[in-house]
């Protein structure tokens, strides 16, 4: 019964004696992760980080003259953000506008400009995907990546502009063209996607 009874009370003892203390790594680790919510520096990046324009002005073997125009919209840019410790990066990767004048024998028969929003109606970049599909936001987050003339001799009667468009960070990339024939008509289309 002594026995019994001593027991009971080692028993009694040792959860009398839990309070529920946190040990010294679980006290730092909880500080760190609450230093890490409180403290918070913000870096903003911008690609380009100034003001950028590209020039083309080529005259094609088949008459055509084309000269293209990309330029930085400095107003409007796509921001992706990561956490990294305490530090907040905001990367924005700023939208192009383009300008294609065409002439042919000397007469303007194309002139346009295109900013995003003229290029996701154009190129029919859709806003209505569902969330998780493939090219989901596509329209909102893709940039231009590159534009250029295609100066395959094959083409006698028409144009024809490279146009890439890409979401950053990402490996989303959509291969376009813009076909522009001796009349001035222009078809847009999507070669390929990926």
């Amino acid at each position: 019964m002594r026995n019994l009874l001593f027991l009971l009370l080692i028993v009694t003892l040792g959860f009398i004696s839990c309070e529920g203390r946190i040990t010294k790594n679980q006290a730092l680790v909880e500080d760190i992760e609450e230093f890490k919510k409180t403290v918070s520096i913000q870096v903003d990046i911008y690609k380009p980080e100034n003001y950028t324009e590209h020039q083309v002005d080529t005259t094609l073997s088949n008459g055509f003259r084309v000269k293209i125009k990309a330029y930085t919209d400095m107003d409007n840019s796509v921001l992706f953000t990561k956490i990294k410790d305490t530090i907040n990066y905001q990367t924005y990767y700023r939208n192009f506008k383009f300008d294609i004048l065409v002439e042919k024998n000397s007469k303007v028969i194309y002139d346009k400009s295109f900013d995003k929003q003229k290029a996701n109606k154009a190129f029919k970049f859709n806003p209505n995907l569902v969330k998780g599909s493939e090219f989901y936001n596509f329209d909102k987050l893709a940039i231009l990546n590159a534009i250029q003339v295609d100066d395959d001799p094959s083409y006698t009667n028409t144009v024809v502009i490279d146009v890439v468009y890409a979401i950053p960070e990402t490996d989303k990339v959509s291969h376009l063209k813009i076909l522009i024939n001796d009349k001035g008509k222009a078809n847009f289309i999507q070669t390929e996607n990926y």
